[in-house]
């Protein structure tokens, strides 16, 4: 019985270990700010665009700077596409499982920062993120209907 319950924990340990969240090359870089996504993974953010190319970020508000601001990119082949942005990943802060950015919880001004400062933390249920505000402050909760330009400027300042 002893065996049996080890052989449980070493297959769900290296179920744990061999999750893989969102990863970036270590030759890319972020198009908003040229720092290097795969420095800090638990932030680590993707843009898959039609044309089938990933493009990784920092954290999610250089993301969304992108993804509102894609019609600058010209060499990527974005100009007179229509949606040319097919999918929006993000991580979850408290399990790393890659989510629908559209789908998650953000908290908005909490003391956590990512490497590029005031930043949003995403979660996938509601309830981390109300669990993440009471242990490390934040201002609010915010959903992908929240989302405006003027709101990564402000995150960005």
């Amino acid at each position: 019985m002893k065996m049996v319950w080890m052989s449980l924990v070493l297959v769900a340990l290296m179920g744990i270990l061999n999750a893989e969240g969102i990863v970036a090359d270590k030759s890319e870089r972020d198009l908003i700010c040229g720092m290097q996504p795969y420095k800090n993974p638990q932030w680590v953010t993707e843009i898959e665009l039609r044309n089938g190319k990933k493009l990784h970020f920092i954290s999610v508000k250089c993301m969304m700077l992108f993804y509102y601001k894609n019609d600058q990119w010209d060499d990527l082949g974005l100009l007179g596409t229509k949606d040319p942005i097919v999918a929006l990943k993000i991580q979850d802060f408290k399990s790393l499982r890659v989510i629908d950015a559209k789908k998650a919880y953000y908290v908005f001004g909490s003391h956590i920062m990512s490497s590029k400062g005031d930043d949003l933390v995403p979660f996938e249920y509601e309830k981390d993120a109300e669990n993440f505000m009471k242990e490390n402050g934040g201002r609010k909760i915010l959903t992908w209907k929240d989302f405006k330009l003027n709101l990564f400027d402000l995150l960005n300042l």
